[in-house]
């Protein structure tokens, strides 16, 4: 029995990773044997359980509160992937996380699609795919460059030391897109589906806070945050003036 690629993994992907603006490639389609598909599913569920999409230095402070909330997201069906983040914090001097990010590439698409990282912050960029590709983000950006076009099991690395949000883009296939979030300070979140987020372990005092989507327009509200104490903030982010 064989199992074309094309249906069984653009299925297994939207059931396991639900990332969005999912495409395949009808002229890349491959076959696989039901042993081969059996194995792709495994590596997708192991891959889901390593999936991060937040890398920062863990900070502990002592008697510090917490910022929780929940954001909604005009005519986007599931408000997830928006970045809730505290602009200043100490004055930002926090030193770099030692642990790598990933971003990685299956079945034409890059998981995850959005990633939140604290400045300094190098990314991985395997691709475990089953054609090549190219990562590069556009020369508009305040964070430029091309990787090339790469092999299956090639792993690539870039380290991100400038604050903005970085669009990724591949040339080889126009369908793929992601973005890399840089955040000047541990503080921020990263929602899920339901739009929820929380922000821990944040010094006593009144914060800043923005609400980051890729195609909304940015919020920011200010937030006074109590010793051992949780304080509520909700986002309602619309379309782009």
């Amino acid at each position: 029995m064989r199992i074309f690629l094309n249906l069984f993994v653009a299925a297994l992907i939207v059931s396991f990773f639900c990332v969005p603006n999912l495409v395949i490639a009808q002229e890349e389609a491959t076959t696989l044997t039901e042993e081969q598909a059996i194995e792709a599913q495994k590596k997708l569920a192991e891959a889901l359980k390593s999936l991060k999409k937040e890398i920062r230095t863990e900070v502990k402070v002592d008697n510090g509160g917490t910022i929780t909330g929940a954001v909604k997201c005009k005519r986007v069906r599931h408000p997830e992937d928006v970045v809730v983040y505290i602009e200043e914090v100490n004055g930002n001097n926090y030193p770099a996380p030692e642990e790598h990010g990933t971003v990685d590439q299956l079945n034409l698409t890059y998981v995850p699609h959005v990633i939140a990282v604290q400045k300094g912050t190098i990314l991985d960029f395997p691709n475990s795919d089953m054609v090549r590709h190219n990562v590069f983000s556009p020369p508009e950006c305040c964070k430029q460059f091309n990787l090339g076009t790469y092999d299956v099991g090639v792993v690539k690395h870039v380290t991100f030391d400038e604050v903005c949000d970085i669009p990724l883009l591949c040339n080889v296939h126009a369908e793929m897109s992601a973005f890399i979030v840089v955040l000047d300070n541990p503080y921020f979140s990263v929602t899920g589906r339901d739009g929820v987020f929380k922000i821990e372990n944040v010094p006593p005092g009144t914060y800043k806070v923005s609400a980051w989507q890729e195609k909304l327009r940015t919020v920011t509200k200010d937030v006074t945050v109590e010793s051992g104490k949780a304080s509520n903030v909700d986002f309602n982010l619309k379309k782009k003036k």
